[in-house]
């Protein structure tokens, strides 16, 4: 009877323990989102320009794992309002993910969008008769720049209210902007200009970088004079590397060509249908690309893009220009290895000049 009682005693204790653990499973694994209440948050949004008096800029989504795409689908959630002006006039460009509100640029004429992240719901919007909008960054809290083509403004981010222009930097045409601790990065048509995050004095200026910003994890923000990748470590140094392959742009008015792993020390940037990787000290790894794009009859558009939610260089693209710009890409690949994850094509048929499929994808954001 007492050899029976330890072992009855023995296995209630394995069941308690099991019970507790499972209890502490319970307690601790995160609680589903309900994709009812938070439909845009399990994927990234594809930025689409919009084609020029015929339709307005678009947010398409990707939701992981998935073999299509969600198109236009800020105008489903949103169905009496378009992210451009009017007349169609404008073209959607810029967009960033900052407090869990997409931020949506619109350059020529075109408003400013801020839509909650996971509902893609419209938030607010600035919309004055003339503007000409390209970036917009956080700088602390609420407190945030965008730029513009005649110069740097502030913004409150809460309220999504343009205040002053920034006098310490010149108030000519300025694209991409980057913040890294006390520093904010600007890319200007006279060159790229840092200023204290704090009161926006001037640091330094390097009046020959045309390109950036990107930063890798051992906290250097890259940029390029085009020929040449530029390194900008912590107290503002800078080193450089040779290009066998330039990197490409299509100005300030459109999204940098440089994108940087969050996981490596590593840089990406194409070059018609090639990527290339630079790894930070190995110039070996320019020697030849990283990835060639194997589809024919295929331009990338716009700029790629790294994916820190899962290791993902994004690639937008479309078969060609005219009726051949229905044809959209979607091209996922590893970012460690190179290897295709997942292509879709999407849109119409090639043949057909059919303005409601034509997005010109030209850029990626992530939560």
């Amino acid at each position: 009877m007492k050899h029976l009682n330890i072992k009855q005693l023995f296995a209630a204790g394995l069941l308690l323990t099991a019970a507790l653990q499972a209890c502490k499973k319970e307690n601790t694994d995160p609680t589903p989102v309900d994709p009812e209440v938070a439909p845009y948050e399990n994927g990234f949004f594809i930025i689409g320009e919009g084609s020029i008096g015929k339709n307005s800029g678009a947010v398409n989504f990707y939701r992981y794992g998935d073999d299509t795409v969600a198109v236009r689908a800020y105008e489903k959630e949103n169905p009496d309002k378009i992210l451009s002006n009017a007349a169609k006039t404008s073209t959607l460009q810029f967009a960033s993910v900052i407090n869990g509100s997409i931020y949506l640029m619109c350059k020529m004429n075109g408003p400013i969008v801020k839509v909650n992240a996971l509902t893609l719901k419209e938030e607010a919007r600035y919309a004055p008769e003339t503007s000409n909008w390209r970036s917009m960054i956080q700088v602390d809290g609420n407190r945030g720049l965008v730029s513009a083509n005649d110069g740097v403004y502030q913004v409150d981010l809460a309220s999504l209210t343009i205040q002053n222009k920034l006098t310490t930097v010149g108030a000519v045409n300025t694209g991409d902007m980057w913040k890294n601790g006390n520093y904010v990065y600007l890319l200007q048509s006279n060159g790229a200009q840092i200023v204290n995050a704090g009161n926006y004095s001037l640091v330094k200026s390097f009046s020959n970088i045309n390109r950036g910003f990107a930063q890798t994890p051992n906290g250097k923000v890259w940029a390029s004079t085009g020929s040449r990748l530029i390194a900008i470590d912590n107290n503002l140094d800078t080193t450089g590397v040779a290009l066998k392959v330039s990197v490409g742009s299509f100005g300030l008015d459109a999204p940098t060509r440089l994108t940087a792993s969050t996981k490596e020390n590593a840089v990406f940037y194409h070059s018609g249908k090639a990527i290339y990787k630079y790894v930070d000290g190995n110039t070996a790894s320019l020697a030849q690309p990283f990835i060639t794009i194997a589809e024919n009859s295929f331009m990338v558009y716009g700029a790629i893009r790294y994916d820190k939610n899962k290791d993902y260089i994004v690639v937008n693209g479309i078969q060609g220009y005219g009726a051949a710009s229905t044809v959209n890409f979607l091209l996922i690949y590893n970012a460690s290895t190179g290897e295709l994850v997942k292509k879709i094509k999407y849109g119409g048929d090639g043949v057909t000049t059919d303005f409601t499929k034509i997005y010109f994808p030209n850029l990626t954001v992530f939560h």
